[in-house]
């Protein structure tokens, strides 16, 4: 795998993972009737986007 793509895998992971944790809350409030579990994925989800926002940011001479 080259240099360019490990670097946006990990991001990528990351996003993919807090939309997991956005199901499993969406799942968890309508299984418990409690709005905590989607708040907490969904504060889950901005964090884990962090990383990918990050990374379309810099500009591409720095990511390579």
């Amino acid at each position: 795998m080259s240099n360019k793509r490990a670097a946006l895998m990990r991001p990528l992971k990351l996003y993919a993972t807090g939309h997991v944790a956005l199901l499993v809350g969406a799942w968890a409030m309508s299984a418990t009737g409690s709005m905590l579990p989607m708040a907490l994925a969904a504060s889950a989800c901005l964090m884990l986007t962090a990383p990918l926002v990050r990374h379309f940011l810099t500009p591409a001479e720095e990511r390579r």
